[in-house]
């Protein structure tokens, strides 16, 4: 029951964005992040072990991004209508029935109670699924970020956000290796139910944050999409190459490394997105947290870091190689993804943080969707031709930075 105007007495709504509202947000989106890690941990093996063709794995994994594409923009919008929390809690539902799908799918083809196309059909049908809702968690929790934040902080709550997949990216291996013991399709149904957990504490615990009154009269999204275009193509690059040297890997393991038991690759493949996820965490949680550095200066390094890296994967001869590339990658990764959310958000008015949020969310899952798709045609081609266009893509788009005007944060608190 609410006060009438004017009691002040302890039935005062709490503010939104404190400590317990970011801790609920980064659950979900670690979450998220879990069941990312355990799409390529788990599938990818289990895929050639269905005897799937590497285009139809590609194909699997990049049809729900394709969802994404359309679905976050929309729910970057609806959330400024809806509410951030309403929205994420679609989001994490959506994720959960869409992962527990495909685990099913998944379990059906093991079975041999569907094979073939129609496998192939039932996994792209749950893969759909997840897509179209689980693409509203993203943008509403970068949208709340930015409702709650203010310029001079809105970098370290980008990387908090961005930090969750990180997270999960940790704790997905070493979920996956306890929980697969069980079974090992039983930490993907166990992300599923994550989700659903996740969902119902935000319905009960987030603080909605308030509504800018000019939320509803946003400038459209075809001018916000011109206005922050740079970082939305940053987003792209980053995912387009880093969701096809995930897949790249996978076959490499098994081609270049010579590994071909199902336990060993699923093995090396944890080991690689771990070692990725820990030193990306302490880049976001700790070093970004402590260290207020420009976007403009971390978008001018990270790409042309990134695309160096890269040029050492074809040359790697055994996992300790594979592994330093994987640390290389999520350092670089951990500078750029912040970066490109905090430079867009501060491009843009209040009232276009929900319209960009879902733009921003958007464009990397276009990157997801035309990375492994066109990188798996090509790495049957040429696989040493497939890394290095990936690494001239990063590099020549960290060049492009440096003719960006890219916004500096200032804080308030110093002015």
């Amino acid at each position: 029951m609410s006060d009438p105007v004017g009691n002040t007495n302890s039935e005062q709504p709490a503010a939104a964005g404190r400590g317990r509202d970011r801790q609920i947000l980064m659950a979900g989106l670690i979450t998220y992040g879990i069941g990312q890690s355990l799409l390529f941990i788990i599938f990818l093996p289990l895929g050639l072990e269905l005897d799937m063709a590497a285009w139809q794995i590609g194909t699997v994994i990049s049809i729900s991004n394709l969802a994404i594409l359309f679905s976050a923009p929309f729910w970057g919008k609806t959330s400024d209508s809806w509410g951030r929390r309403t929205v994420f809690v679609v989001g994490m539902i959506g994720f959960s029935v869409g992962y527990g799908a495909l685990a099913l799918g998944i379990q059906a083809g093991l079975a041999g109670v569907a094979l073939g196309l129609p496998l192939f059909l039932g996994l792209v049908a749950a893969r759909l699924i997840y897509g179209v809702f689980a693409g509203a968690a993203q943008p509403s929790a970068q949208a709340y970020i930015a409702d709650t934040t203010d310029e001079g902080s809105r970098a370290q709550g980008m990387a908090l956000v961005a930090a969750a997949g990180g997270l999960g990216t940790i704790i997905g291996p070493i979920f996956a290796g306890f929980l697969a013991k069980v079974d090992p399709l039983f930490p993907m149904y166990a992300a599923a139910v994550l989700g659903l957990g996740s969902a119902v504490w935000a319905w009960f615990g987030l603080v909605e944050p308030e509504k800018h009154p000019q939320a509803l009269q946003s400038e459209g999204t075809a001018r916000v999409f011109r206005k922050i275009f740079p970082y939305l193509f940053g987003w792209f690059v980053v995912f387009f190459v880093f969701t096809a040297i995930q897949m790249i890997a996978g076959f490499m393991i098994d081609n270049q490394l010579g590994i071909t038991d199902t336990d060993e690759q699923i093995a090396v493949i944890r080991n690689a997105f771990m070692f990725m996820a820990i030193i990306t965490v302490i880049m976001q949680v700790v070093i970004m947290q402590k260290f207020k550095m420009q976007p403009k200066t971390l978008l001018r390094s990270a790409f042309i870091i990134f695309g160096i890296v890269l040029l050492i994967l074809p040359g790697a001869a055994s996992t300790l190689q594979l592994y330093l590339v994987f640390v290389g990658m999520g350092f670089a990764v951990s500078l750029a993804m912040p970066s490109l959310t905090a430079a867009a958000s501060l491009t843009l008015g209040p009232q276009d943080q929900g319209v960009g949020a879902g733009l921003l969310a958007a464009a990397p899952t276009f990157g997801m969707v035309l990375g492994p798709l066109s990188m798996g045609f090509l790495y049957e081609l040429s696989p040493v031709l497939s890394i290095q266009l990936c690494a001239a893509m990063t590099i020549l788009t960290g060049i492009y930075f440096w003719f960006v005007q890219v916004p500096a944060a200032h804080n308030p608190a110093q002015e």
